[in-house]
């Protein structure tokens, strides 16, 4: 594949280069220049053009639909056709421009079977980074996307068979997750850490030891305290974090994936939702605008995750509308697209993606407008995407 004549979004530099030929080989960026010649290629005159890097989702629950119930969808349904809706959600993001996205909890591990079959070519989606269902414990938030572990050996083990799972299906990015507090959408109280000190510091311990990566479910103050003291890797949802903590978390290089929309929509789903969901998520609402507003301000590292298919978010991918909540919260258009792409690529720890440089993978979107100056372009302005430089229909 070789785009002409495109301007390139260039992430790392947060910079438009203009009229540049991009050249993809065996899905791979084999060349960026001028007046570039590939004989036999595929070429995409792209003149007036934007290509910018496929955007990444880091906080996404594949099978769920955002539905007012996705929890009792999954129940009522159950693991296969949860199997199935998780493949068509990973096809819808994929032909949106979401080309890669960390699922964060998923019935029975079941996103860890659909990463199979998307790596298997057995069906075409959106790469997914699988965590499988949460580590969490009794009392903890949505058990039914959960692994139940309380004591210390309990915690051991299930670490242990996540990373099995995750090893046998030839899952290379290998990352968990842990319910830490509880959350807007369940019975339990927000408040309380659920783990001690001690336990956060063993999963982390033992996931690291393992080559495997942390995320945490992180809602109320003492619980996202508890969890940065620990460092785990990535703050999930993150809503109120004092600045000695923030500047914590710069010091450590741990990641704040704030989650912005869903909890603003939750928060005004009066009648669609129960209302003590309702009450919780305005309660998030108020710290989250100053939180993430603290957290840009230091220099805290921050990359785009979602919570989508979360109940009453709507239909996937949800990342774009993600993106223009955290401008309004007080990021550069610049930072956000940074976010989306290259920023979640270097907390995944996946270097093969995230941005459009030699020897990187081709997943890229061609745009008819420049997402810097209006970040609806990637859905408005949107031409084609590509996912190993091959188009995606």
């Amino acid at each position: 594949m070789l785009w002409k004549s495109v301007n390139l979004v260039d992430v790392r530099q947060n910079e438009i280069r203009s009229n540049v030929d991009v050249l993809s080989r065996d899905g791979v960026i084999a060349a960026i220049g001028e007046k570039l010649d590939a004989p036999g290629a595929q070429v995409v005159e792209g003149a007036g053009k934007y290509l910018a890097p496929g955007v990444i989702d880091m906080h996404v629950h594949i099978t769920w639909d955002g539905s007012p119930d996705p929890v009792g969808l999954d129940n009522r349904e159950g693991v296969y056709q949860a199997f199935l809706r998780g493949v068509n959600h990973a096809g819808q993001c994929l032909r949106a421009g979401v080309t890669a996205i960390r699922e964060v909890a998923s019935a029975q591990d079941c996103a860890v079977d659909i990463a199979y079959a998307i790596n298997k070519g057995y069906v075409q989606g959106a790469a997914v980074i699988p965590c499988g269902a949460a580590i969490q414990a009794t009392y903890g938030h949505v058990p039914a996307v959960g692994t139940i572990a309380d004591t210390d050996g309990e915690l051991i083990r299930a670490i242990r068979e996540k990373k099995m799972l995750l090893t046998e299906k030839g899952i290379r990015c290998q990352w968990i997750k842990i319910m830490a507090t509880g959350g807007a959408a369940g019975l339990e109280e927000v408040g309380p850490s659920m783990y001690s000190q001690e336990q956060l510091r063993l999963i982390v311990s033992e996931a690291h030891r393992l080559h495997m990566k942390v995320a945490a479910h992180a809602l109320s103050r003492e619980g996202i305290i508890e969890c940065i003291k620990a460092g785990i890797d990535t703050i999930e949802h993150g809503a109120d974090i004092p600045d000695e903590y923030l500047q914590m978390m710069k010091d450590k290089g741990l990641t704040l994936i704030p989650t912005l929309a869903i909890y603003k929509i939750l928060a005004d789903s009066h009648g669609v939702i129960p209302e003590q969901t309702v009450a919780k998520s305005q309660k998030v609402v108020e710290h989250q605008r100053d939180t993430f507003a603290r957290a840009c301000k230091m220099g805290v590292r921050i990359a785009l995750g979602t919570d989508g298919g979360s109940p009453n978010f709507g239909p996937h991918p949800a990342a774009f509308q993600e993106m223009l909540y955290m401008e309004e919260y007080g990021m550069s258009r610049e930072d956000v697209v940074k976010s989306a792409t290259l920023t979640a690529a270097q907390v995944l720890g996946e270097d093969s993606i995230g941005c459009l440089e030699v020897g990187r993978r081709a997943d890229a979107l061609l745009l008819d407008a420049n997402p810097y100056e209006d970040l609806r372009a990637f859905t408005r302005n949107l031409v084609a995407v590509y996912q190993a430089g091959k188009p995606v229909v």
